[in-house]
């Protein structure tokens, strides 16, 4: 009884006992409440889609549902295709923010649309025809029934390969595509479009039989779940565009490595019209249409797009007035950079630092120097061009030299430097943006020093270099016993260089070049060029990360224009007899990269000194005549040819797949390949011809006093040559060829598209060939 009292104690009527838990729970909901802070809204937007719901989108689908979406901040909605839905007008007119296409390029009524391309899915397009069993060639297609969308029929890889194919609505019927594959087992239609990772599942599974035409085997490709914007989208909202691009990816990387979960998720969740096998078989195509070994998740082939402009075009499909102009997302931010947006937190940032103070090197020209207090040169051109978009000035600190300029901003006084490069331990203390600037490294000696193979050869001689100049830190990382002499500048390590005191002097090719044309011609020269480059950046200080962003921001804007003025302006070089400096700047100025080709070692000093000029004019890779070379022997030519009625003619090589190449063995087989070729070339050509490198695993011949026929002798030979020659490691190769004859009525441009044009149609037509 006593124990039966004491629960009736200590157990409280259950009314009141729920009352006690509910206000516990209240409690701590207002609790939890009020120490949680509210989470940030998510910016919404949507995704039209431009076919239902299937593997194909399984990128989309995955981002969405693992959260990568919602992690950078936005609430997407994935609208699945509808009929009649426009996906290119609902993008255009602002009714959705982005949209799904079957090619990088979107063309209407024959123009082409203003969409600005974001990512490119699968690489390899898999619409196709399927033809019944006899149909086995795009020939065997004319006369026949051919069913398809409007647009796959007039702007596709399918359009191109039927107009190549002469295949029209004169000598074939078209019909528009039903979308239901039983006109095509009933046989209402001989060929039908169709999807690699669609119709066929459902063909096999019926066991119906039929054959493949892909326009891929005959060299005509496009891509396809292309994902693209307005241009008004991608300038307005950039960073949230960049944001929905790099979770896509997340998302796609993530639907590739677990598939069954995703066809789980697609068939449970979004759509069961097609059955779990399907979407399997589509996982399985899907991977082969991305091209994944050669190219990440996402990845834009830009070649891709102007070569479909090209095709189209030559097909007469597309009018010769229609340009492809600016279609790629970071090409419309760069080319509007009137346009730069800076961020909330950047924009604080600015307003609280008033003034950004800047320290240069102050006697580094061409590139900058302090004169009279002002900052002067390359860099200080570019910087007025990018302070010019900020709300806040740029200052200037004097400083008396590199070294103080590096102490300053590393003690705080300065916030960025206007030209630094990268090195580990500057990377202790400062952040750097993408390199704006890249030159070569080379060596200054006097005249009675012989040309430097390799460094290595002089390592244990005197060899000067600004103090704190970046070059120092990473010679003596991979030489570790070089002997480096500090000097305070250029000036004086030139001139310690001159009277004997040191063996050569370090710098870039600009700053040396100038320097000896201005102070120094006739005593010194360039005696090596270095494999390093050095990459110049705009370093901030590294306990203000904002101004990383900021200016980082900023150099994506600056334009090739903006750079080859200011180049331009500072960099005035007179016409040497050994060294034809004014034309090599001119034509070599835009790409920072001077070449120093290969030379002779038995030649004497005084033949090296004298032929200076050759080395300019060399292709360092392959010792072929470089553009500087070719452009002049191409004028020469073309005045011989107008002034004697002579006949000459320029012969344009290609080696064929060579991206394979080098996807599949890398770039230094790739190299070797392309040394290999130049090697033919040249053993296999006359005396009188000119062998030049025209860019990539394009070579250019220039032959005079030829007649056609005979150019296209030569041509067949080369290519027998190339066909029959195993190269290093990668084995057989084949090249295709382009050959067109001078003519006084044509000008050189003229001619060399002439030259381009046969070369594009020996591709077109299977490669391994030369057109004429």
């Amino acid at each position: 009884m006593a124990r039966q009292t004491m629960d009736v104690m200590y157990n409280p009527p259950a009314q009141h006992r729920l009352r006690s838990r509910f206000l516990c729970c209240l409690s701590l909901i207002v609790f939890s409440l009020l120490l949680s802070e509210p989470s940030p809204a998510l910016e919404r937007v949507s995704l039209q889609l431009d076919w239902k719901f299937q593997f194909e989108f399984a990128g989309f689908i995955m981002a969405k549902e693992k959260g990568y979406y919602e992690h950078a901040g936005l609430d997407v909605e994935l609208l699945e295709y509808q009929a009649g839905i426009d996906t290119v007008e609902k993008i255009l007119s602002r009714q959705n923010n982005y949209g799904i296409h079957n090619s990088s390029v979107v063309i209407h009524d024959g123009e082409l649309q203003p969409v600005i391309l974001l990512a490119t899915y699968y690489q390899q397009s898999p619409l196709i025809f399927v033809t019944s069993k006899e149909i086995k060639t795009p020939k065997d297609m004319i006369g026949k029934t051919i069913m398809g969308t409007t647009d796959e029929l007039k702007y596709s890889s399918l359009a191109l390969m039927l107009d190549h194919f002469f295949i029209t609505r004169s000598n074939t019927n078209f019909v528009e595509h039903s979308f239901n594959i039983d006109d095509f087992i009933n046989k209402k239609v001989d060929v039908m479009s169709a999807f690699r990772t669609n119709q066929l599942f459902e063909l096999d599974q019926l066991g119906i039989e039929y054959n493949i035409i892909d326009p891929a085997d005959f060299g005509f490709f496009m891509s396809a779940v292309n994902l693209f914007t307005s241009q008004e989208e991608a300038l307005q909202h950039p960073e949230r565009t960049r944001k929905f691009i790099d979770a896509s990816n997340k998302g796609w990387a993530y639907a590739l490595e677990n598939p069954r979960e995703t066809i789980a998720t697609i068939y449970n969740k979004y759509s069961q019209r097609k059955s779990v096998p399907a979407l399997m078989h589509e996982v399985a195509i899907t991977k082969k249409m991305m091209l994944l070994d050669f190219f990440k998740i996402g990845e834009i082939n830009t070649d891709l797009s102007v070569r479909a402009i090209k095709q189209l075009h030559h097909s007469g499909l597309l009018p010769l007035n229609q340009k492809l102009g600016t279609f790629l997302f970071d090409d419309l931010l760069a080319n509007n950079s009137q346009n730069v947006i800076f961020n909330e937190k950047q924009q604080l940032f600015l307003h609280h630092k008033k003034t950004i103070k800047m320290c240069t090197d102050p006697s580094w020209m061409p590139f900058e120097s302090i004169q009279q207090g002002k900052h002067i040169g390359i860099a200080a051109d570019l910087i007025r061009t990018l302070s010019s978009q900020l709300p806040i000035p740029i200052t200037l600190v004097n400083t008396p030299s590199w070294q103080s300029s590096l102490e300053k901003v590393k003690n705080g006084h300065c916030d960025i430097l206007s030209l630094a490069s990268a090195t580990p331990d500057r990377s202790a203390y400062l952040d750097f943006t993408k390199p704006y600037l890249s030159f070569p490294v080379v060596i200054a000696t006097t005249y009675d020093k012989f040309f430097i193979s390799e460094i290595e050869d002089v390592k244990n001689e005197k060899l000067g270099v600004v103090r704190g100049y970046a070059i120092a830190e990473t010679l003596k990382r991979n030489i570790p016993d070089i002997n480096l002499i500090e000097v305070e500048s250029i000036d004086d390590g030139l001139k310690r260089v001159e009277s004997g005191e040191l063996y050569g002097y370090i710098d870039n090719i600009v700053t040396i070049a100038a320097a000896v044309q201005r102070d120094f011609s006739g005593m010194l020269k360039i005696s090596a060029r270095l494999d390093e480059d050095v990459k110049l950046s705009i370093a901030t200080r590294k306990d203000e990360p904002e101004l990383q962003e900021i200016f980082q921001k900023l150099i994506t804007t600056l334009q090739p224009e903006d750079i080859q003025s200011a180049y331009n302006k500072w960099v005035s070089v007179k016409q040497e007899v050994s060294f034809d400096y004014a034309l090599m700047w001119k034509v070599l100025a835009g790409l920072f990269i001077i070449s120093f080709g290969f030379i002779y070692h038995n030649y004497q000093l005084r033949s090296l000194n004298q032929k200076l000029k050759t080395l300019s004019n060399t292709d360092k890779l392959t010792g072929l005549y470089n553009r500087v070379k070719i452009d002049e022997v191409l004028v020469r030519q073309k005045a011989e040819v107008d002034r004697y009625e002579t006949e000459a003619a320029i012969i344009l090589l290609d080696i064929d797949l060579f991206k394979h190449v080098n996807d599949t063995f890398g770039h230094v087989v790739g190299d070797m390949v392309l040394v290999e070729f130049a090697n033919i070339i040249k053993s296999n050509v006359r005396a009188t011809d000119y062998v030049g490198r025209w860019g990539g695993e394009e070579f250019i011949i220039i032959c005079p006093n030829i007649t056609q026929r005979a150019a296209q002798l030569l041509t067949n030979k080369l290519l027998e040559k190339v066909r029959h020659y195993s190269f290093h490691i990668v084995g057989s190769l084949t090249a295709s060829a382009g050959v067109a004859s001078f003519s006084a009525s044509r000008s050189i441009k003229e001619t060399l598209c002439d030259v381009d044009e046969a070369l594009y149609q020996a591709k077109e037509a299977g490669r391994d060939k030369a057109v004429w």
